[in-house]
């Protein structure tokens, strides 16, 4: 990043964590914008008021729920607050509801830490992992305070078993506030106007979006940043043992990972989310976008085959 970039997005940083809370909306963009395009025109964030919050997530049981499953749902009813479903080569959308309804997207927000993480920071940077970072509520990956990996190994628990643990070392390891504004510059730039990060895993309600902003995010990832769709495309990742860390296992959370048409996605849970999905399937020979928003527990697999069989006879 050269010396002029540097500024701008220190300014941009500093500017956005002030306001993250406070019902950001930004200037309206016309097209997704290339990678190297990010930051050419940023503008200043204006907030009406500032807001300092601090989430004590030892206070909060993000994952527990109602027990609602599939089966207790009829196969005539999706449960999702807000859906669309769009291609994602062309921009064609061919089914949507309440998809400007501004909702918390939970782990969805892990795609746009992966985008800044990797635009950021070398594949070699080191990470290690502090003990404040293992504070956030348990996840699959089994990563442990002390341990110190490359971001290229923090990938796979991050995008693959959607480790919290992950997402807050990778922000923290240079600075969590810059990181942050970074994601709410990066979004703003490629079109996501009702867009907002407070966090880099999704546990905090205040990751916000839309589905139609869901789907501007799986269109770039789709045109521009298939290396990061790739790793989601993984059932299974591991890492060996070293000197400086452990050997890990990580499992794919979304369940659509196995099929021969998965392209990639992501998904995500908590209390105020309810559970989020963002699919990509090879549908004959398109690329289309299943996003659901709000489901209610257990469901999101269900929402998306419904919304899989109301489309598929429109896509030619």
């Amino acid at each position: 990043m050269n010396p002029d970039r540097r500024v701008i997005v220190a300014f941009i940083s500093a500017l956005t964590v002030v306001g993250i809370f406070a019902g950001l909306r930004w200037e309206q963009m016309s097209d997704i914008r290339k990678p190297d395009d990010i930051y050419s025109s940023l503008h200043p964030i204006v907030a009406n008021e500032s807001v300092t919050t601090t989430i004590d997530f030892s206070s909060h049981n993000f994952f527990q729920y109602a027990t609602t499953t599939s089966s207790q749902v009829s196969t005539d009813t999706i449960t999702a607050k807000a859906y669309l479903v769009g291609d994602v080569s062309s921009g064609k959308i061919y089914i949507e509801q309440k998809s400007s309804e501004v909702l918390p997207i939970a782990s969805i927000s892990k795609l746009m830490t992966a985008i800044v993480a990797t635009d950021t920071f070398s594949s070699t940077t080191p990470i290690t992992i502090t003990k404040e970072e293992t504070s956030v509520p348990v996840d699959g990956s089994n990563i442990s305070e002390g341990e110190k990996f490359s971001l290229s190994e923090l990938l796979s628990p991050l995008l693959v078993s959607s480790s919290n643990i992950a997402a807050e070392a990778i922000a923290s390891s240079s600075n969590r506030l810059d990181f942050l504004g970074l994601m709410m510059g990066y979004s703003s730039e490629i079109g996501m106007t009702d867009t907002s990060f407070a966090d880099p895993s999704g546990l905090s309600e205040y990751n916000q979006s839309t589905a139609a902003d869901i789907f501007v995010l799986a269109k770039y990832l789709y045109r521009y940043r298939s290396d990061i769709l790739k790793i989601t495309q993984t059932s299974h990742g591991g890492i060996a043992t070293t000197t400086d860390h452990g050997s890990h296992i990580f499992t794919s959370t979304h369940p659509f990972v196995l099929g021969k048409d998965f392209l990639g996605g992501k998904t995500g849970r908590t209390i105020a989310a309810g559970e989020t999905m963002l699919t990509i399937l090879n549908i004959k020979d398109k690329p289309i976008a299943f996003i659901v928003l709000g489901s209610q527990n257990g469901v999101r697999e269900h929402d998306t085959r419904w919304l899989i069989d109301k489309t598929k006879d429109f896509i030619l």
